[in-house]
């Protein structure tokens, strides 16, 4: 019994300043509005998950504030991210959800229009630990692994030259010696689709969980060969699928293929602005983790998206870093392969 009181004390003295902080949280969030800025439209899957956000994470923090979904598309994400770090509120109030390549983006594309540094925004959290990026290919083109593809060609459909779509395969023709042909110009995924069961293009690359989105049908009848994924693990789903990291054949393409999917990596992660004061950033992480083990939030989410499977807002952060400091070499070697696939 006496070995307990040192717990109990240290239990009596947090509390009161536990619930000095929930009571200063609460007289600041009371009557207020917060805000979840994303950078994608109103429709489909992601719509919906910003106002599932807005509606979940407000019932979690102190003062019960109001909840609101701000949709703000435009530039790939950038559009949002530069509001984020230089205009929106900086007083807990505004919560942005991240497209998960940013910081891959400003390690690469470092320019005018990027008014970021990823490095200064506080993590909440992700809500997934990454979505798998898939190459797959028609079960009707007769390829059914890499070592396939260097002896038959392969029409894929690509939306742009700047896209994975389009310069993946063309870094897999140099590194692997595959034989696709690339077809950029698609106006979208859905579009890229209809001309896969049109029989015009045998493969394409992109979200596993889009597909399952769009065509759940064909995951269901198997209609695709998996030839690889990225991501910084082998996704659940996919668990005999190689990562590209795995088919690397030295260790500098292998260190390349590790950047690229720290594309993906980070998931769905909830991010606040530079210099929201601590007390403020923890209430919001507390608010974060108590929604992501909500049964009502697990349910709502489930029908939209595959069910939470969250990171801490350490591992994301730890992401992002690493990302950041990939070193030099390594990110000349990944823009020589992506500039291959734009020549």
């Amino acid at each position: 019994m006496l070995r307990s009181w040192p717990l109990l004390a240290l239990v009596l003295a947090v509390a009161p300043a536990c619930a000095h902080a929930d009571d200063g949280a609460a007289a600041f969030y009371k009557g207020k509005t917060l805000q979840i800025v994303n950078p994608f439209g109103e429709g489909g899957r992601n719509g919906t998950i910003a106002r599932l956000l807005a509606e979940h994470l407000a019932r979690h923090i102190p003062g019960t504030p109001n909840g609101i979904s701000q949709f703000m598309p435009g530039a790939g994400g950038l559009r949002q991210m530069n509001y984020l770090y230089n205009a929106a509120p900086k007083d807990g109030t505004v919560v942005g959800l991240m497209y998960d390549n940013m910081p891959t983006v400003q390690v690469l594309e470092p320019d005018d229009n990027l008014k970021f540094d990823v490095r200064r925004l506080g993590a909440l959290g992700s809500l997934s630990k990454g979505e798998a990026g898939v190459f797959g290919i028609h079960k009707r083109a007769g390829i059914a692994t890499m070592d396939d593809a260097r002896q038959k060609p392969a029409v894929i459909g690509a939306v742009g030259v700047a896209s994975a779509q389009y310069y993946l395969p063309n870094i897999f023709n140099r590194l692997f010696g595959t034989q696709f042909k690339i077809i950029p110009g698609f106006k979208d995924t859905a579009e890229i689709y209809l001309a896969l069961e049109r029989g015009e293009v045998d493969g394409w690359y992109g979200g596993y969980e889009v597909m399952q989105e769009l065509r759940p049908q064909w995951l269901a009848e198997q209609q695709f060969n998996w030839l690889a994924q990225l991501n910084d693990a082998r996704s659940p789903q996919l668990p005999d699928v190689p990562l590209l990291q795995e088919l690397a054949q030295t260790p500098v393409d292998q260190a390349a293929f590790r950047f690229l999917a720290l594309a993906r990596a980070p998931g769905k992660v909830l991010i606040v602005p530079p210099d929201v004061p601590p007390e403020r950033l923890t209430t919001l992480r507390i608010a974060f983790e108590a929604m992501v083990r909500d049964r009502a939030f697990i349910v709502a989410i489930s029908r939209t998206m595959q069910a939470p499977d969250p990171r801490t807002w350490q591992e994301a952060e730890r992401l992002m870093r690493e990302t950041i400091d990939t070193p030099p070499e390594i990110v000349r070697h990944v823009r020589d392969l992506i500039r291959v696939g734009n020549r």
